[in-house]
């Protein structure tokens, strides 16, 4: 089960997540239906609850979790109707042994086995188990132990490592998952490797391997696959993205993993700032920040125990906060992204498509709502409201940007595209510039598509047309789905 990386006994070992043999590794709701399962007995009327995976147009197997292959039950559906694949059921019927087969090696024994399986009489949906298992580890033990051999890491960084693992769950039709790029500002070790690329392999140890494959299980009546939500990838920032990466950079629904609703990201960067903002690892990164300079790593510390991370992380994953009021929140993290602009006196283009502060809700605000849903989960909190967002936005995304702003300030005080959009530009835009400056103290997240349309002095093809130009050129940026604003007051 698991693989030894070094001789040292101080060196960590790999929980492999679909060979989980060792009772440590099973959450306790797993434990107490594997022993059910296992509790069954022979010609007896039994009762058994658990997910319906389908093998053949009249068996299907009945699992703990979507994802535990410790156990599972044989169901014959003796029934006129048919549970939905991966639905939560509680079947009632009769446990018999079928396909029966002399023992292996005793062709001519009289002592025969066969499979367990249940003829099912009568089943019914049920919701599945509320409770939400807990982790013997609390969220700053484990935020610790992951970057305990690490020296020098700033607080919040700790965090933004912890928040990766801890994931956050796919909202708003996009994909969950927590992308953070690390750059290097470690230059006065140049004989050793990149620490953000160690930060990275120190966070692969904490990952159970195989957690975001999929898995077949085989029966003697067929098989089926088991999959677990969340997936981690580590990649090299100063390669070509690929296009899975980008994809997931952009947390896009796709094909390269469509079995997995969470997916993080971890780019790590020998270079101590991107060449440019617009890259896509740091205009697309959720998280695009820097190892300190005093950083340093001592290899003789013992890794996080790769128990302890397990349950902590798998406990996490089925925690699913929600959010009570996202249009308030989005315009709330604009109305920052505006100030911070403002207040370091940055090209408002910034806040345009690839701006360090994109306030397009798809860019910055979709992040920060995302590293909300990663607070929510290590806080026990079930709802994310805009006041916990606003926490959110000030204890890490301004933070970052902060930190970042004194590295990088040749680049986030460079214009992106100059000071101020062209006379032809302005007077070509000038009506629906006009339309959306009125909305502006509103009490609206912004000017409405459709208001836009409906005032504007054009015919509503040539105005949409506009619309779609006017903010391809950075004048104007989406808060809210709909909404527009003005990235700059003197537009």
């Amino acid at each position: 089960m698991f693989e030894e990386r070094k001789s040292n006994t101080a060196q960590p070992f790999t929980i492999e997540f679909w060979k989980r043999d060792v009772g440590a590794t099973w959450l306790s709701f797993e434990r107490k239906r594997i022993i059910e399962y296992s509790l069954i007995r022979l010609n007896e009327r039994v009762s058994a609850s658990g997910y319906v995976k389908w093998i053949t147009s009249s068996v299907f197997a009945l699992v703990p979790t979507l994802f535990s292959n410790q156990a599972y039950l044989l169901c014959v559906n003796c029934t006129d109707k048919l549970p939905s694949e991966n639905s939560y059921v509680a079947v009632s019927g009769i446990a018999k042994l079928k396909r029966m087969r002399p023992q292996p090696g005793s062709p001519n024994s009289t002592i025969f086995e066969g499979n367990k399986i249940i003829d099912v009489s009568d089943w019914v949906n049920e919701k599945p188990p509320g409770e939400v298992p807990k982790s013997y580890l609390s969220y700053d033990d484990f935020k610790n132990d992951l970057t305990r051999r690490f020296e020098g890491l700033e607080p919040q960084i700790k965090d933004f490592l912890a928040f990766t693992a801890v994931s956050s769950p796919p909202f708003y039709e996009n994909k969950g998952g927590i992308n953070l790029t690390m750059y290097d500002s470690t230059k006065d070790q140049p004989h050793r490797s990149s620490l953000s690329r160690a930060i990275s392999q120190e966070m692969k140890l904490a990952i159970p391997e195989g957690i975001g494959s999929t898995h077949t299980m085989s029966t003697c009546y067929g098989s089926f696959d088991l999959g677990y939500k969340y997936a981690f990838l580590s990649e090299n920032a100063d390669k070509p993205l690929s296009e899975q990466i980008e994809t997931l950079l952009g947390h896009r629904k796709s094909r390269f993993m469509p079995d997995c609703t969470e997916t993080s990201l971890s780019l790590f960067s020998a270079k101590n700032k991107p060449v440019t903002i617009k890259d896509l690892p740091c205009s697309l990164s959720d998280i695009p920040t820097v190892v300190p300079e005093k950083t340093s790593i001592f290899r003789k510390k013992r890794s996080i125990d790769p128990f302890d991370s397990f349950n902590f992380i798998v406990s996490s994953h089925f925690k699913t906060p929600v959010f009570e009021d996202m249009q308030t929140s989005l315009t709330q993290i604009a109305n920052n992204l505006e100030k911070l602009a403002s207040d370091y006196d940055m090209d408002p283009m910034h806040l345009a498509e690839y701006g360090f502060l994109d306030a397009n809700y798809g860019a910055r605000p979709m992040s920060v709502l995302r590293e909300s849903l990663s607070f929510a989960r290590t806080q026990e909190k079930e709802i994310v409201n805009p006041q916990l967002v606003l926490k959110v936005f000030d204890a890490f995304f301004k933070w970052n940007f902060e930190y970042v702003y004194d590295l990088w300030d040749d680049l986030l005080n460079k214009p992106l595209v100059g000071k101020r959009p062209a006379a032809s530009l302005r007077i070509k835009y000038r009506e629906i510039i006009r339309i959306i400056r009125r909305y502006h103290s509103s009490h609206l997240p912004g000017a409405s598509r459709s208001d836009i349309i409906r005032e504007a002095m054009t015919n509503p093809l040539e105005t949409e047309q506009l619309i779609d130009e006017c903010s391809n050129s950075g004048i104007i940026y989406q808060p809210v789905a709909g909404f527009y604003r003005l990235t700059r007051d003197d537009a």
